[in-house]
């Protein structure tokens, strides 16, 4: 059964079809949090060919990224909600975010940008989840 999303005022809509939401990812990465303008991303890693986007959302290319590559962050340009980010480093996936979704968000399996989160986060991420010091 599709999994549908949207953005605050509702012109951008995710459908992924999929029976669940996939597995998430924290990102702590400074162009992350000044994106969504938060602590941290959540994402959810997703084949391209399972995601329908309805909407015109808008693209900034993010040339800064800590990594140096390229990362493009889709939003609405109504009302600014993050909707999902691409990179050609990984062509066949979306990196959804998990916020964009009226459903519990799967804990994160994995960390990126560990070393750089806020000290008054805190996580359990359990036995088989890595974390990535990049």
């Amino acid at each position: 059964m599709p999994i549908t999303g949207t953005c605050l005022c509702e012109q951008i809509r995710l459908t992924v079809d999929l029976d669940q939401l996939p597995e998430t990812s924290a990102c702590f990465c400074s162009n992350c949090k000044k994106a969504g303008s938060t602590p941290m991303s959540v994402v959810m890693r997703t084949p391209r060919e399972k995601v329908t986007i309805d909407g015109k959302p808008n693209v900034y290319p993010d040339i800064t990224t800590t990594s140096g590559v390229i990362m493009d962050r889709l939003f609405c340009g109504n009302c600014g909600s993050p909707v999902l980010s691409r990179t050609p480093l990984d062509p066949n996936h979306y990196y959804l975010k998990a916020a964009f979704f009226d459903h519990p968000i799967p804990q994160p399996t994995k960390i990126d940008f560990g070393h750089r989160k806020e000290p008054w986060v805190h996580y359990d991420l359990g036995t088989s989840a890595s974390v990535a010091h990049l």
